[in-house]
């Protein structure tokens, strides 16, 4: 099924996004947490342009792909992507709480370096989850994970 490769695409651009963040720019931000760093929401350099709208449509065709499974597919297929759409769920809504919660601070001059320190902390543990949540939908969707089938 073409809609599932073009899933598989579009995760797999969120995934290495995020482990770009966990293994590059994070451990970056710990060594030397300066306030008032991180790029403008919509300037140059901005991780922005590389997430929008690539990972929410990857999310939501990975969700239109199982909506069109069709009810003769094994179970094993209908329920690694059942599973998978959950964990993309929980991706979705750690990003969604490291945008919105914890990322502003990064921008703010006039935050502390302890500030900085403590919010990177909190994006490590939170882009973590992210990682390991997309890994496994991706695991799932491909039929890497016991051997289930994507197509």
């Amino acid at each position: 099924m073409i809609s599932s490769r073009l899933v598989v695409g579009l995760l797999s651009m969120w995934l290495f996004g995020n482990l770009y963040e966990q293994i590059v720019w994070n451990p970056q931000l710990l060594a030397d947490p300066r306030p008032g760093t991180l790029v403008g929401t919509f300037a140059a350099g901005s991780p922005v342009y590389y997430y929008l709208p690539w990972a929410p449509l990857g999310v939501a065709l990975a969700v239109v792909t199982r909506v069109r499974l069709p009810r003769t597919a094994p179970g094993r297929v209908l329920r690694a992507w059942n599973v998978a759409l959950g964990c993309l769920a929980v991706a979705l809504a750690m990003k969604i709480l490291l945008i919105t919660q914890v990322n502003p601070l990064f921008r703010d001059p006039a935050a502390s370096r302890e500030q900085v320190h403590d919010h990177a902390v909190l994006w490590a543990f939170g882009n973590g989850i992210t990682v390991v949540t997309v890994a496994a939908a991706l695991l799932l969707i491909t039929g890497r994970a016991r051997g289930a089938a994507p197509d």
